[in-house]
């Protein structure tokens, strides 16, 4: 699977997600305490950018309806529903993402 350089992470607070197009994927990349994440940004429970959603602790919430995503897992914590997790790395300032073909 290839990797893809996504954004400079200074541009990526702690505690924010942003919503980025890469390789016709949208993505919601964001910062915990933890460190960097991505996970698909469509909520498979109404569709929602979660890129224009929350962070709390390791969850990012949408801003439809306030379901919440685990970061690490993908696993909706209120329904058991999935978003798909993506590696990413951190070279210096540069973040990537690892995305199928």
């Amino acid at each position: 699977m290839p990797w893809h350089t996504i954004s400079p992470a200074s541009k990526i607070r702690e505690g924010q997600v942003l919503a980025f197009t890469v390789a016709g994927r949208l993505l919601a990349v964001g910062r915990t305490a933890s460190g960097y994440f991505a996970i698909d940004a469509l909520c498979p429970h109404a569709g929602g950018n979660l890129g224009d959603g929350e962070v709390e602790h390791e969850c990012v919430i949408c801003p439809i309806h306030g379901y919440a995503y685990d970061v690490r897992s993908g696993v909706g914590v209120d329904d058991g529903s999935r978003v798909r997790v993506h590696r990413v790395e951190l070279a210096g300032d540069v973040l990537s993402v690892e995305l199928p073909d």
